[in-house]
């Protein structure tokens, strides 16, 4: 293969060297007769014919009757020939294996098509530098006066773009398949662009047309394959809509230009004074990389082009202008790869004296030119290249002055050039080196044409939505903002012109993506490990991903497998070669093949990230055709990468499963045995496929066939049923009704053939239907799509339906591809007023049962830190837990809907999972200490708070710092700021918090047996606690996810409950707390001083009383006695004898029963049972209960305090 020498004079088809540089990557495509074969490249490379066979040599390819098969010696000599004139040099080629392309070489017999061609990166050498523009041809007149038109530099074809230009009214463009259709005025396709087009600045390149947005900054990028919008950015400095236009005018503000090197963008800035400016942007991503400030005023150039990196200037006369009579001339160029002016005067023909474009074509080297109602094509005339400005060889720096936009980087062309580093002043980049803006990012809006003056339009509030501040707009409009803090590119957002609301579906961030997408896509350019590479791209898709990852990440994922399988063609052994050269490129190749799967591996992971719940968001984020798009192209990646795997395997089975994603790829000999295959078979799944041994044998080839599996979840909802073709079953269609994919989506294919040959055997498969309210009438369809333009719609032909009920639908299909089930569903109706009052009732409800809870809460941990008499370990453990549950229901409170704070939410997350913990921890330290009171004899000299705030505090501190080394992305998710659902990482809350909860019903289990006084009040009390706050969270987490009103109901009322009960129990109804309430209210003192006399004598001691905390005294073991038998019954009983105003007998007799032990007696000689009463048991205070009558002095009855006054009955 050797490159084309040029000639000083390009003509039309020999302007163009293509420098030999194959990339070793042979591709193989085949298609029976009557069928058409598509052949298409990646990116800008082109296709190059190697091998082309019209005819039949193999009787088990394109089956048909078996007369039409018997000759197997039919060829087509001129296939090669026909098919490298159809297709080489073009980036796609779809061709009809029929009689209408080659001639019949045996009729009679049943033919196929099988091309095996390269893919090469396509490469334009400079001829030279600009000598002579000669004079025009292809003369032919237009409707307007004013236009544009072009021709894309990177198809080998004649087919033309042309767009007339009407102020205010251009948005279509017209694509001709030759020169002969454009005189004939036969047009091939019409292309209705997505927004209106200011000036005649366009250009077609690789396959989508770039143009300036009306009224904006912006470059729009328009894929003509797809018919999608694939890309838009902001030159921030520009000017615009009429600004700093060329001499004709038009609004030609912002042009744009292709040459040897690729895409550029001419205009002018305030900053430079309204002089040229030229940029280069890289096509794909459509980022700036490198921008040039000249001194020439852009108003008095008629038009510019760029050729060979040189910037070009024409300046020519009009037909209204005889003062500049023989001024038509290009007088200005700028060489970007020296950074310096060039002084020419080259003659430009102008007959029509109104040029209004002016489009350089690389491959053939003429200039396109718009002039006066007539259509013009000026073949030039180069110099010799200069060895030194080859961009081939020569590594070239391009800089800017200080004054030019931010753009300064390298531009060399060849592998050895510097690396660069690119400044990006286009689109929103929230992220500068140093942290200063890179520029200043005026919003755009588009608005629709002007409405007479009238009352004050509705308008949209302003909103901040997925981390963008959108400002009101006007009904009708879209606004674009740059998009969220950390990503790269433009968002936007609809303003509804019939509702004047926000658009429902939220806005469109199909062009927000992250900067590592530039970064692997720099490793794959570089030729780093593949399998290196596929881990990376694993790891980034694991955190947080924007719309446009989504789609960067599918294409990169084909990339890495194209550089896999050209490494993989090229270690195959040859014939010719010598067998030590043979035996090193199989263990080479056994190596690749070792990382090849684990590329596929990596895949696997890389699209069950894209699938997984909190991806969804990114999916939902862009358009409707976008989604669609980018699905297709990962089920056909997926495909790809699993027969490439299929050609390369050595075992014959390989699997690998992930949550959302399932792939199973066989290797099968049909010479042998063979048995029915059933998808999936390692597991039990609600959703399998079932293919017969006499359907494998019917796609065996050479004996063997190679089947693929895959199952994808979470993906159906983003293939459009617009436009779906399905059988209604007798049912008619309603306008209510809409089509919704109800089930997971199962793909089946054999040597990637499937979709294109019937089955002898139907394929079975049954699937489950994901939602079964609201969907009826099962269709049994599958996706039917065009792997060039990645586009297809939903199909039922060749399925039907065997068997159907309420969850599962039976299918069976004559083909095989991806199926899925699609339902009629029938959208209850919900209108705007009601939405509101929904949404108003959920958020009155989870506020008001919080309020309610938090309130009592706070009146508890008052209760606990003022009264001074309340102080113990029982209270300090119940102070902790109201507090834990404050934070808690605080943080839920205010922090479980910040689901767009990316740092904010998974903090709050982390904060509510640690306090949640902490709540639980401290309900199991009540019962510890409960136990702890039973089984000791003699208590301890000091606290145990220490402990219980290491257990409480301690144990949910190890859980959380495990779960975020282990997973900190799992923290926060697109419906609240809790833990991650779909990959198990919310067992790091339920698994400690169920083992916290069994620890408690353990000792409070071994409390309730061992205990012999004990009343039931505080198991009660344990129990009911326990439950309500399990309970409480279990509904707010599911009201959370579900966001239903009857979760929320239910989560309302148990939260307010559990506070109200904490409050009752703890507090209201204790008796202790009422005393000191009591005293609080005699004496107006609560927190730090002392009361009474009577309460400085209880006081000296509760310092050593256990109940009160502290140090214990001497009197311990009466305490303890005391406390645990006869308080306990009296407390529990309290509210009778209260109401009876009589002591119970048994202190009494309790009384006497100790002054019998002398274990009892005291070291200072005084009365046990004096000290047992008076030091312990602090009878109620006058304030509270005060009876009357006198006092009856018996050792054997009553004691009275000297200090307290109450009467004592004897029965």
């Amino acid at each position: 293969m050797c490159p084309v020498l040029l000639s000083n004079i390009a003509p039309s088809e020999q302007g163009l060297s293509r420098a030999a540089m194959p990339f070793g990557l042979m591709r193989r495509e085949l298609a029976c007769e009557g069928y058409p074969i598509e052949l298409r490249c990646p990116g800008s490379d082109v296709i190059m014919i190697e091998t082309a066979n019209y005819g039949r040599t193999d009787d088990k390819i394109c089956d048909a009757d078996p007369f039409q098969m018997e000759n197997v010696q039919c060829y087509q000599p001129d296939a090669f020939k026909i098919m490298s004139h159809r297709c080489n040099n073009r980036t796609q080629c779809v061709v009809v294996a029929g009689a209408d392309v080659f001639p019949d070489p045996c009729p009679g017999t049943y033919k196929y098509l099988e091309i095996q061609y390269e893919c090469v990166p396509y490469i334009f050498v400079c001829p030279g530098t600009l000598m002579r523009v000669l004079e025009p041809s292809s003369v032919r007149e237009a409707e307007h006066q004013s236009g544009a038109w072009c021709k894309d530099p990177l198809q080998a074809g004649d087919r033309l773009y042309v767009m007339p230009w009407t102020p205010y009214r251009t948005d279509m463009l017209y694509e001709y398949a030759s020169w002969d259709d454009y005189i004939q005025n036969r047009v091939t396709t019409t292309y209705k662009l997505p927004s209106r087009v200011d000036g005649t600045g366009f250009v077609v390149y690789d396959g989508a047309v770039f143009y300036n947005k009306e009224r904006t900054r912006n470059i729009v990028k328009y894929d003509l394959r797809t018919r999608i919008k694939s890309g838009e950015a902001i030159i921030a400095t520009a000017n615009y809509h009429d600004t700093s236009p060329y001499r004709w005018g038009g609004k030609s503000d912002i042009d744009l230009a292709v040459d040897e090197h690729g895409l550029w963008v001419i205009y002018a800035t305030e900053a430079n004074s309204g002089r040229l400016v030229v940029s280069q942007v890289n096509p794909y991503t459509l980022r700036f990389e490198g921008t040039w400030q000249t001194s020439f005023e852009k108003r008095m150039a008629s038009d510019a082009f760029v050729a060979c990196g040189i910037l070009y200037a024409v300046r020519s006369v009009y037909q209204d202008d005889d003062s500049e009579v023989g001024g038509d001339l290009i007088l200005y160029a700028y060489d970007t790869r020296r950074n310096h002016e060039e002084p020419v005067r080259i003659p430009f023909p102008n007959p029509y004296q109104h040029i209004s474009s002016i489009s350089y074509n690389p491959r053939d080297n003429q200039l396109y030119v718009w002039n006066n109602y007539i259509v013009l094509r000026y073949p030039l005339e180069f110099s010799p290249p200069q060895p030194t400005t080859d961009p081939l060889s020569t590594p070239l720096l391009s800089t800017t002055p200080p004054s030019a936009l931010s753009t300064t980087v390298s531009m060399g062309f060849s592998p050895t050039s510097v690396p660069s580093v690119t400044f990006h002043p286009v689109g929103a980049i929230n992220r500068a080196p140093a942290g200063r803006p890179i520029t200043a990012t005026v919003p755009v809006t588009v608005r629709p044409p002007r409405r007479p003056q009238g009352p004050r339009t509705p308008m949209c509030e302003g909103r901040v939505t997925r981390g963008v501040q959108w400002p009101p707009t006007h009904r009708g409009e879209r606004v674009e903002r740059p998009c969220p803090k950390g990503s790269l590119g433009i968002a936007s957002y609809q303003c509804m012109a019939d509702d004047v609301v926000w658009n429902p579906r939220g806005p469109d961030l199909s062009n927000c993506t992250s900067p590592w997408v530039n970064q692997v896509a720099q490793k794959i350019k570089s030729g780093e490990n593949a399998a290196h590479i596929a881990a990376v791209l694993v790891n980034h898709t694991r955190g947080r991903v924007y719309a446009g990852d989504v789609t960067s990440s599918v294409r990169l994922m084909e990339q890495l497998l194209d550089i896999l399988d050209s490494q993989l063609q090229a270690l195959r052994p040859g014939n010719n070669e010598p067998a030590t050269r043979n035996y090193n490129k199989l263990q080479k190749r056994e190596r690749t093949c070792r990382a090849f799967i684990q590329v596929i591996m990596q895949h696997t992971i890389t699209v069950d990230n894209l699938l997984r719940l909190e991806a969804l968001e990114s999916w939902q984020d862009m358009n409707v055709t976008e989604q669609s798009h980018t699905a297709t192209m990962l089920l056909d990646v997926m495909e790809k990468g699993a027969f490439l795997l299929a050609n390369n395997l050595y075992g014959g089975h390989f699997s690998d499963r992930a949550p959302n994603v399932d792939l199973e790829v066989y290797v099968l000999n049909t010479e042998m045995e063979l048995k029915d295959l059933s998808f999936p078979n390692s597991y039990d799944s609600d959703s399998t496929i079932h293919v017969s041994a006499s359907t494998i044998k019917q796609y065996s080839r050479n004996g063997q066939v190679k089947v693929v599996f895959t199952l994808y979840k979470n993906l159906g909802s983003f293939l459009s049923t617009q436009n779906a073709t399905l059988k209604t079953d007798g049912e008619q269609k309603s306008g209510a009704h809409s089509l919704a994919v109800n089930s997971h989506i199962i793909s089946a294919s054999m040597n990637k053939e499937s979709s294109r040959v019937f089955l002898t055997k139907p394929v079975e498969f049954t699937l489950r239907h994901l939602q079964l309210e609201n969907h009826f009438n099962p269709n049994c369809s599958f996706w039917n799509y065009s792997e060039r333009s990645m586009t297809g719609q939903w199909s039922s032909h060749g399925c039907r339906r065997l068997h159907s009920n309420n969850t599962h639908t039976t299918c069976a299909c004559s083909h095989l591809t991806n199926f899925a089930v699609l339902m009629n569903h029938q959208q209850p109706a919900v209108s705007l007023t009601h939405s509101h009052t929904h949404g108003l009732i959920l958020f009155v409800i989870t506020w008001v049962g919080m309020v309610i809870s938090l309130v009592c809460l706070a009146l508890c941990i008052s209760t606990f830190c003022c009264l001074r008499g309340l102080q113990s370990d029982r209270t300090t453990i119940h102070k902790n837990l109201c507090l834990t549950l404050f934070i808690s229901q605080l943080l839920f409170l205010i922090g479980m809907d910040k689901t767009h704070y990316t740092v904010v939410c998974p903090v709050l997350a982390g904060l509510l999972h640690f306090f949640l913990l902490s709540v639980f921890c401290w309900l199991c330290m009540e019962t510890v200490q409960l136990y702890v009171l039973m089984v000791e004899v003699f208590e301890s000299e000091t606290s145990r708070r220490k402990y219980y705030y290491l257990s409480a505090y301690g144990f949910p501190t190890l859980v959380v710092a495990i779960s975020t080394a282990i997973d900190y992305r799992s923290y926060g998710g697109p419906k609240a700021c809790w833990l991650r659902v779909d990959n198990y990482f919310i067992w790091t809350f339920i698994g400690p918090a169920s083992l916290v909860i069994l620890v408690r019903l353990i000792f409070l289990f071994i409390y309730n047996i061992f205990t012999i006084y004990l009343t039931y009040l505080h198991l009660c009390i344990s129990i009911t606690l326990l439950l309500l706050v399990s309970l409480t969270w279990i509904f707010g987490l599911l009201f959370m996810n579900d966001n239903s009103v009857v979760m929320a109901y239910l989560f309302t009322s148990f939260n307010a409950l559990h506070g109200m009960l904490i409050f009752l129990l703890h507090c209201a109804l204790q008796k202790k707390v009422q005393k000191e309430y009591g005293k609080c209210l005699r004496q107006s003192s609560c927190c730090g001083h002392a009361s009474s006399t009577g309460s400085l004598k209880s006081s000296a001691h509760r310092g050593n009383n256990r109940y009160y905390g502290g140090s214990q005294s001497r009197h311990s073991r009466i305490r303890r006695v005391w406390n645990d038998t006869v308080r306990r019954q009296t407390e529990s009983s309290f509210m009778a004898a209260e109401i009876n105003n009589t002591p119970t007998l048994t202190r009494g007799t309790m009384g006497n029963h100790l002054l019998a032990n002398p274990m009892l007696q005291t070291r200072s000689g005084s009365s046990p049972y004096n000290t047992l009463l008076a030091e312990t048991f602090n009878p109620p205070s006058p304030a509270v209960f005060n009876a009357t009558g006198q006092c009856v002095s018996s050792i054997n009855s009553c004691i009275c305090s000297e200090s307290i006054t109450y009467q004592c009955h004897i029965h």
